[in-house]
C-alpha cells in the first residue's frame, strides 16, 4: 500500500458542477484525482483549508465519527483498494472494535471525509496507483500546471487506463451506442455517481466526435 495525503480539493466549487479531490503520495511524485460530490467536498474542504469556515451543524461525517467513538471503535486506517470497470474507486475502513477486526466498503470521499476528522492514515493500492496514478509537475502545482487542468488530467487518466486495461477491446461508434451511453450518464448524475459520470462524459464526446 502507498500511504497518500489530500493535496486539495479543487477546482473550486461551486463553480465546477463536479468537485474533484487530489491525493498525493508523501514526497508528491504521484497525484490520483478522483471526482467527487459536492457535500463531500465541503466535507474534505472543511478538514484541510485553514480559512474554511465550519458548518453550522454537524455533517454526516461528524455523526460517523461520533458513532465510531459512541461505541468504542477506533479507524485504523483507509485503504483505496480498486478501480472497478476503469470508472469509479472502491474504498475500505478498516476499524478495531473491542479488539476485533472490521472492514467497512465505502466510497472513497467519504473514507476520507472520515479519515481527516480522526486523524487516520490514507493509503492507495499499488496496482490502483500504477494504473491512475500520474506523476506530478516538478515545475508547478497541479492545480496551475496548464497540462495538468482537472479535465486535462481526467483525460489523460482515462487514456492511460483505456491502454493499459482495454486495448484489446473494440469500441462501435453508431447512434444506438450513444444514445446507450448518454441513458447512462444521466442515470449516473441521478444517482450521484460522480465518478462514472465523467468517464460517460468523455466517452460522449468521443462517440460525437467519430460519429
Amino acid at each position: 500500500m502507498i500511504k497518500v495525503k489530500v493535496y486539495d480539493v479543487g477546482p473550486p466549487f461551486p463553480v465546477n458542477p463536479t468537485p474533484v479531490l487530489w491525493l498525493t503520495d508523501e514526497n508528491e511524485n504521484m497525484m490520483l484525482m478522483l471526482t467527487i460530490g459536492i457535500s463531500e467536498a465541503h466535507a474534505i474542504k472543511s478538514q484541510i483549508a485553514e480559512d474554511e469556515e465550519p458548518p453550522p451543524r454537524p455533517m454526516t461525517h461528524d455523526l460517523l465519527k461520533s458513532v465510531f467513538e459512541n461505541l468504542g471503535a477506533e479507524v485504523e486506517y483507509i485503504v483505496i483498494t480498486e478501480l472497478r470497470e476503469q470508472a469509479y474507486y472502491v474504498a475500505e475502513i478498516h476499524a478495531d472494535a473491542h479488539g476485533r477486526s472490521v472492514v467497512i466498503d465505502s466510497r472513497p470521499s467519504d473514507a476520507i471525509a472520515l479519515a481527516l476528522r480522526v486523524n487516520a492514515p490514507i493509503y492507495v493500492m499499488e496496482e490502483v496507483m500504477a494504473i491512475a496514478g500520474k506523476r506530478m509537475s516538478k515545475q508547478k502545482s497541479v492545480l496551475d500546471a496548464s497540462d495538468n487542468t482537472p479535465d486535462a488530467v481526467l483525460d489523460q487518466i482515462n487514456q492511460a487506463i483505456k491502454e493499459k486495461l482495454n486495448a484489446a477491446q473494440p469500441v462501435t461508434h453508431d447512434n444506438n451506442s450513444l444514445e446507450a451511453v448518454k441513458k447512462q450518464l444521466q442515470a449516473a448524475i441521478d444517482e450521484e455517481r460522480y465518478e462514472d459520470a465523467a468517464r460517460l462524459r468523455d466517452e460522449i464526446k468521443k462517440l460525437e466526435h467519430n460519429a
